[in-house]
Protein backbone atom coordinates (compact mmCIF):
# COMPACT_ATOMS: atom_id res chain seq x y z
CA UNK A 1 0.00 0.00 0.00
CA UNK A 2 1.95 3.30 -0.95
CA UNK A 3 1.64 6.48 1.08
CA UNK A 4 1.67 9.83 0.39
CA UNK A 5 4.75 11.56 -1.70
CA UNK A 6 6.89 12.99 0.97
CA UNK A 7 8.60 16.17 -0.22
CA UNK A 8 12.29 16.50 -0.58
CA UNK A 9 13.67 20.03 1.52
CA UNK A 10 16.45 21.73 0.44
CA UNK A 11 18.03 24.36 2.51
CA UNK A 12 20.32 27.10 0.35
CA UNK A 13 21.71 30.31 1.36
CA UNK A 14 19.90 33.19 -0.96
CA UNK A 15 22.40 35.41 -2.05
CA UNK A 16 19.80 37.30 -4.14
CA UNK A 17 18.63 40.37 -3.64
CA UNK A 18 14.78 40.33 -3.38
CA UNK A 19 12.78 42.54 -6.06
CA UNK A 20 11.46 45.52 -5.74
CA UNK A 21 8.00 46.11 -4.25
CA UNK A 22 4.90 46.89 -6.86
CA UNK A 23 1.87 48.86 -6.38
CA UNK A 24 0.06 45.72 -6.40
CA UNK A 25 2.04 44.59 -3.36
CA UNK A 26 1.78 47.52 -1.88
CA UNK A 27 -1.61 47.18 -2.30
CA UNK A 28 -2.09 43.61 -1.07
CA UNK A 29 0.10 44.51 2.22
CA UNK A 30 -2.87 47.31 2.77
CA UNK A 31 -5.35 44.53 2.39
CA UNK A 32 -3.56 42.31 4.87
CA UNK A 33 -3.12 45.00 7.38
CA UNK A 34 -6.36 45.91 7.47
CA UNK A 35 -7.73 42.40 7.78
CA UNK A 36 -5.13 42.54 10.59
CA UNK A 37 -6.80 45.21 12.07
CA UNK A 38 -10.15 43.86 11.75
CA UNK A 39 -9.03 40.34 13.69
CA UNK A 40 -8.28 42.87 16.48
CA UNK A 41 -11.23 44.80 16.36
CA UNK A 42 -13.40 42.23 16.53
CA UNK A 43 -11.47 40.24 19.56
CA UNK A 44 -11.67 43.66 21.21
CA UNK A 45 -15.38 43.30 20.40
CA UNK A 46 -15.94 40.33 21.72
CA UNK A 47 -14.57 40.78 24.89
CA UNK A 48 -16.31 43.76 25.72
CA UNK A 49 -19.76 41.97 24.63
CA UNK A 50 -18.10 39.47 27.39
CA UNK A 51 -17.73 41.82 29.75
CA UNK A 52 -21.28 43.35 29.11
CA UNK A 53 -23.39 40.92 28.78
CA UNK A 54 -22.06 37.91 31.12
CA UNK A 55 -24.56 37.24 33.14
CA UNK A 56 -26.45 36.56 29.62
CA UNK A 57 -23.80 34.67 28.54
CA UNK A 58 -23.58 32.32 31.45
CA UNK A 59 -27.46 31.77 30.95
CA UNK A 60 -27.01 30.77 27.60
CA UNK A 61 -24.03 28.62 28.12
CA UNK A 62 -26.11 26.74 31.05
CA UNK A 63 -28.87 26.44 28.82
CA UNK A 64 -26.37 25.18 25.99
CA UNK A 65 -25.21 22.50 27.76
CA UNK A 66 -27.75 21.10 29.44
CA UNK A 67 -29.29 20.68 26.00
CA UNK A 68 -26.55 18.93 24.64
CA UNK A 69 -26.34 16.25 27.41
CA UNK A 70 -29.18 14.76 26.09
CA UNK A 71 -27.76 14.44 22.53
CA UNK A 72 -26.96 10.54 21.05
CA UNK A 73 -23.54 10.52 22.03
CA UNK A 74 -22.53 8.77 18.74
CA UNK A 75 -24.45 10.77 16.53
CA UNK A 76 -22.64 13.52 18.36
CA UNK A 77 -18.82 11.91 18.12
CA UNK A 78 -19.52 11.02 14.52
CA UNK A 79 -20.47 15.00 13.72
CA UNK A 80 -17.33 15.82 15.55
CA UNK A 81 -15.14 13.40 13.50
CA UNK A 82 -16.98 15.37 10.15
CA UNK A 83 -16.68 18.55 11.47
CA UNK A 84 -12.91 18.17 12.13
CA UNK A 85 -12.00 16.45 9.25
CA UNK A 86 -13.54 19.15 6.79
CA UNK A 87 -12.37 22.47 9.25
CA UNK A 88 -8.59 21.13 9.46
CA UNK A 89 -8.17 20.24 5.81
CA UNK A 90 -9.57 23.29 4.49
CA UNK A 91 -8.01 26.74 6.12
CA UNK A 92 -10.76 29.08 5.62
CA UNK A 93 -13.07 26.86 7.56
CA UNK A 94 -10.24 26.43 10.51
CA UNK A 95 -10.65 30.17 10.82
CA UNK A 96 -14.02 30.48 10.64
CA UNK A 97 -14.85 27.50 12.93
CA UNK A 98 -11.59 28.57 15.09
CA UNK A 99 -13.28 27.76 19.13
CA UNK A 100 -14.79 23.76 18.01
CA UNK A 101 -12.52 22.04 19.55
CA UNK A 102 -13.07 24.21 22.87
CA UNK A 103 -17.06 23.38 22.14
CA UNK A 104 -15.72 19.62 21.68
CA UNK A 105 -13.82 19.46 25.02
CA UNK A 106 -16.68 20.92 26.95
CA UNK A 107 -18.98 18.49 25.85
CA UNK A 108 -16.62 15.57 25.79
CA UNK A 109 -16.66 16.71 29.66
CA UNK A 110 -19.99 17.15 30.02
CA UNK A 111 -20.63 13.64 28.48
CA UNK A 112 -17.76 11.63 29.70
CA UNK A 113 -15.95 13.41 33.03
CA UNK A 114 -12.28 14.54 32.90
CA UNK A 115 -10.63 11.66 32.58
CA UNK A 116 -12.24 9.46 29.92
CA UNK A 117 -13.38 12.90 28.12
CA UNK A 118 -9.77 13.40 27.86
CA UNK A 119 -8.77 10.19 26.96
CA UNK A 120 -11.96 9.94 24.05
CA UNK A 121 -10.41 13.32 22.98
CA UNK A 122 -6.85 11.98 22.11
CA UNK A 123 -8.10 9.19 20.41
CA UNK A 124 -10.46 11.41 18.09
CA UNK A 125 -6.79 13.01 17.56
CA UNK A 126 -6.27 10.30 15.44
CA UNK A 127 -7.78 11.86 12.65
CA UNK A 128 -5.38 13.57 12.07
CA UNK A 129 -3.39 11.08 10.35
CA UNK A 130 -6.12 10.99 7.59
CA UNK A 131 -6.25 14.79 7.56
CA UNK A 132 -2.10 15.00 7.63
CA UNK A 133 -1.83 12.95 3.82
CA UNK A 134 -5.17 15.37 2.57
CA UNK A 135 -3.07 18.39 3.62
CA UNK A 136 -0.10 17.29 1.73
CA UNK A 137 -1.99 16.41 -1.73
CA UNK A 138 -4.16 20.18 -2.05
CA UNK A 139 -1.20 22.13 -0.45
CA UNK A 140 1.83 21.14 -0.84
CA UNK A 141 1.91 22.90 -4.31
CA UNK A 142 0.12 25.84 -3.35
CA UNK A 143 2.39 26.51 0.06
CA UNK A 144 5.84 26.13 -2.29
CA UNK A 145 4.34 29.00 -4.87
CA UNK A 146 3.39 31.23 -1.79
CA UNK A 147 7.01 31.10 0.36
CA UNK A 148 9.32 31.14 -3.00
CA UNK A 149 11.22 34.31 -3.08
CA UNK A 150 10.87 33.69 -7.15
CA UNK A 151 7.42 33.81 -7.41
CA UNK A 152 5.80 34.63 -3.80
CA UNK A 153 2.36 33.87 -5.20
CA UNK A 154 -0.41 35.13 -2.76
CA UNK A 155 -3.94 33.40 -1.58
CA UNK A 156 -6.68 35.33 -0.14
CA UNK A 157 -7.90 32.28 2.33
CA UNK A 158 -4.42 32.06 3.63
CA UNK A 159 -3.34 35.08 5.86
CA UNK A 160 -0.24 37.26 6.06
CA UNK A 161 0.20 35.62 9.75
CA UNK A 162 0.09 32.26 9.00
CA UNK A 163 2.38 31.88 5.83
CA UNK A 164 4.64 34.06 7.86
CA UNK A 165 4.93 31.26 10.77
CA UNK A 166 5.55 28.52 8.27
CA UNK A 167 7.94 30.51 6.69
CA UNK A 168 9.53 30.78 10.42
CA UNK A 169 9.33 27.19 10.93
CA UNK A 170 11.27 26.92 7.60
CA UNK A 171 14.14 28.98 9.43
CA UNK A 172 14.11 27.75 12.61
CA UNK A 173 13.24 23.80 12.16
CA UNK A 174 15.28 23.02 9.29
CA UNK A 175 18.06 20.79 11.13
CA UNK A 176 15.70 18.67 12.62
CA UNK A 177 13.66 17.90 9.38
CA UNK A 178 16.96 17.48 6.94
CA UNK A 179 18.40 15.11 9.54
CA UNK A 180 18.81 11.45 8.16
CA UNK A 181 17.39 10.73 11.93
CA UNK A 182 14.08 9.79 11.78
CA UNK A 183 14.19 10.14 15.62
CA UNK A 184 15.37 13.84 15.51
CA UNK A 185 11.65 13.88 13.52
CA UNK A 186 9.55 11.86 15.99
CA UNK A 187 10.89 13.75 18.67
CA UNK A 188 10.12 17.26 16.72
CA UNK A 189 6.52 15.74 16.76
CA UNK A 190 6.67 15.00 19.86
CA UNK A 191 7.56 18.76 20.97
CA UNK A 192 5.23 20.48 19.10
CA UNK A 193 2.32 17.59 20.27
CA UNK A 194 3.30 18.44 23.82
CA UNK A 195 3.51 22.27 23.98
CA UNK A 196 1.38 24.63 25.83
CA UNK A 197 0.25 28.20 23.83
CA UNK A 198 1.13 26.04 20.60
CA UNK A 199 -1.22 26.55 17.54
CA UNK A 200 -1.17 22.67 16.59
CA UNK A 201 -2.39 23.30 12.75
CA UNK A 202 0.43 25.53 11.90
CA UNK A 203 2.61 22.16 12.85
CA UNK A 204 0.49 19.27 10.79
CA UNK A 205 0.06 21.93 7.88
CA UNK A 206 3.85 22.75 8.18
CA UNK A 207 4.73 18.69 8.32
CA UNK A 208 2.29 18.06 5.41
CA UNK A 209 3.46 20.80 3.10
CA UNK A 210 6.98 21.64 4.09
CA UNK A 211 8.71 18.58 5.50
CA UNK A 212 10.31 15.53 3.89
CA UNK A 213 8.87 13.72 7.17
CA UNK A 214 7.78 10.26 5.74
CA UNK A 215 4.30 9.27 6.60
CA UNK A 216 5.37 6.34 8.19
CA UNK A 217 7.30 8.22 10.35
CA UNK A 218 4.78 11.08 10.88
CA UNK A 219 2.11 8.21 12.23
CA UNK A 220 4.91 6.79 14.47
CA UNK A 221 5.52 10.16 15.80
CA UNK A 222 2.17 11.85 16.39
CA UNK A 223 0.40 8.36 17.73
CA UNK A 224 3.19 7.90 20.25
CA UNK A 225 2.97 11.83 21.02
CA UNK A 226 -0.76 11.38 21.89
CA UNK A 227 0.32 9.49 24.80
CA UNK A 228 3.04 11.81 26.39
CA UNK A 229 0.44 14.32 25.47
CA UNK A 230 -2.45 13.46 27.92
CA UNK A 231 -1.20 15.35 30.31
CA UNK A 232 -1.58 18.30 29.01
CA UNK A 233 -5.16 17.81 27.75
CA UNK A 234 -6.16 16.61 31.15
CA UNK A 235 -5.10 19.84 32.30
CA UNK A 236 -6.82 21.57 29.85
CA UNK A 237 -9.94 19.32 30.23
CA UNK A 238 -9.79 20.35 34.60
CA UNK A 239 -8.37 23.75 34.05
CA UNK A 240 -10.98 24.90 31.42
CA UNK A 241 -14.24 23.66 32.89
CA UNK A 242 -13.41 25.20 36.17
CA UNK A 243 -12.90 28.67 34.30
CA UNK A 244 -16.24 27.76 32.75
CA UNK A 245 -18.25 26.87 36.00
CA UNK A 246 -16.70 29.66 37.63
CA UNK A 247 -17.95 31.91 34.84
CA UNK A 248 -21.09 30.37 35.45
CA UNK A 249 -21.53 30.49 38.83
CA UNK A 250 -22.69 33.22 41.45
CA UNK A 251 -19.72 35.34 41.31
CA UNK A 252 -17.12 36.11 39.17
CA UNK A 253 -14.29 35.01 42.06
CA UNK A 254 -15.87 31.82 41.60
CA UNK A 255 -13.09 31.47 39.08
CA UNK A 256 -10.51 31.65 41.51
CA UNK A 257 -11.63 29.44 43.97
CA UNK A 258 -12.41 26.31 41.44
CA UNK A 259 -8.91 24.48 41.86
CA UNK A 260 -10.17 21.41 39.10
CA UNK A 261 -9.32 18.80 41.53
CA UNK A 262 -5.76 17.96 40.25
CA UNK A 263 -3.79 15.30 41.76
CA UNK A 264 0.33 15.71 42.23
CA UNK A 265 0.62 13.30 40.09
CA UNK A 266 -0.88 14.83 37.46
CA UNK A 267 1.26 18.53 38.30
CA UNK A 268 4.46 16.68 38.18
CA UNK A 269 3.48 14.89 34.83
CA UNK A 270 2.41 18.02 33.02
CA UNK A 271 5.26 20.12 34.76
CA UNK A 272 7.79 17.67 33.38
CA UNK A 273 6.29 16.67 30.27
CA UNK A 274 4.54 19.91 28.63
CA UNK A 275 6.56 21.96 30.75
CA UNK A 276 9.98 21.14 29.32
CA UNK A 277 8.90 21.06 25.48
CA UNK A 278 7.15 24.47 26.31
CA UNK A 279 10.31 25.70 27.60
CA UNK A 280 12.33 24.04 24.34
CA UNK A 281 10.21 25.03 21.19
CA UNK A 282 9.23 28.63 23.00
CA UNK A 283 13.01 29.29 23.67
CA UNK A 284 13.43 28.28 19.80
CA UNK A 285 11.08 30.89 18.95
CA UNK A 286 12.58 33.23 21.05
CA UNK A 287 16.09 33.05 20.01
CA UNK A 288 14.87 32.99 16.04
CA UNK A 289 13.07 36.43 17.19
CA UNK A 290 16.86 37.31 19.04
CA UNK A 291 18.64 36.75 15.65
CA UNK A 292 16.45 38.61 13.43
CA UNK A 293 16.21 41.80 15.92
CA UNK A 294 19.88 41.44 16.16
CA UNK A 295 20.17 40.81 12.01
CA UNK A 296 18.41 44.28 11.70
CA UNK A 297 20.31 46.31 14.11
CA UNK A 298 23.87 45.20 12.29
CA UNK A 299 21.59 46.24 8.70
CA UNK A 300 21.48 42.57 7.58
CA UNK A 301 19.20 42.40 4.62
CA UNK A 302 20.27 39.37 3.34
CA UNK A 303 21.76 35.44 4.09
CA UNK A 304 18.21 34.04 5.10
CA UNK A 305 17.35 30.71 4.86
CA UNK A 306 14.96 29.45 2.39
CA UNK A 307 13.36 26.25 1.83
CA UNK A 308 11.99 24.66 -1.24
CA UNK A 309 10.07 21.91 -1.74
CA UNK A 310 10.11 19.50 -4.97
CA UNK A 311 8.30 16.11 -5.05
CA UNK A 312 10.13 13.44 -4.99
CA UNK A 313 9.97 9.47 -4.59
CA UNK A 314 11.62 8.15 -1.66
CA UNK A 315 11.92 4.26 -1.50
CA UNK A 316 10.90 2.32 1.46
CA UNK A 317 8.02 5.49 2.61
Amino acid sequence: MSSAVPLSVTVEESGEQSPKSTPEDYAQKRKEKQKEALKLFSLLAFLFLIFYLGNYIASLLKTVRSSWKSWDFSLTLLGIIVIQYLRRSFPPLYALLGPFSSIVLLILYDHLGPYTGALTYQLLKLEELIIFPTLRHLYTKITCEILSPQKSQKYWWLSTSFTGALSAFDSTYSSQIISPSHYKKILLIWMFEMTYFFNDYICIFWFATRSNIPFKVYVAGYSTGLILEYPKTLFKFKAYTAVIEGVTGSSFWDVFTETGDFRWYEIVSFAVLTGGATLFVHGMHFKMVVEKVRGWWKGEGGGEKQREGTKEEEEGV
